[in-house]
């Protein structure tokens, strides 16, 4: 396979974008991959897309700009990888990484010096793919929510 073209995402790409945040999160309500979506797009963020040339959209990478505190950053605002999947048959080529270096390339010309990201506690893979990376683990926690009447 040829390597495949990195580029940003634009409005015309959605439905391929929502179709590989289907197969990232297929529980996730269209409604909430929409809100989350707009969100990113108005966060001042960008969103990044691994083409290749017969099989279309194969891979992509989320970035927002968080304006909270976010654990470890010695900045405010901070760049903070939402998202970052590859399809099946196109893993273990390298395409994740190039993902992450227009991530990273992109948060430099922004002016920052830091990227955020986060991983679930029992996903050992993508802990490992974000140490491989340079990203250094700082803290481990269990978020809450309680709803109120």
């Amino acid at each position: 396979m040829a390597t495949p073209r990195i580029r940003q995402l634009q409005q015309k790409d959605r439905a391929s974008w929502l179709r590989l945040r289907h197969c990232l999160w297929p529980d996730c309500a269209d409604h909430k991959h929409d809100l989350e979506m707009r969100q990113l797009l108005t966060s001042g963020g960008a969103v990044f897309g691994a083409e290749d040339g017969q099989a279309g959209l194969i891979g992509f990478a989320e970035v927002s700009v968080r304006q909270d505190h976010v654990d470890g950053a010695s900045i405010s605002p901070v760049p903070y990888l939402e998202a970052w999947f590859v399809e099946a048959p196109f893993r273990k080529q390298g395409i994740g990484r190039l993902l992450i270096d227009a991530v990273e390339q992109w948060a430099i010309g922004q002016g920052y010096g830091e990227l955020a990201s986060d991983a679930e506690a029992e996903n050992a893979l993508s802990i490992r793919l974000h140490q491989r990376l340079g990203f250094s683990e700082i803290d481990r926690n269990v978020t809450f929510l309680k709803k109120l009447r």
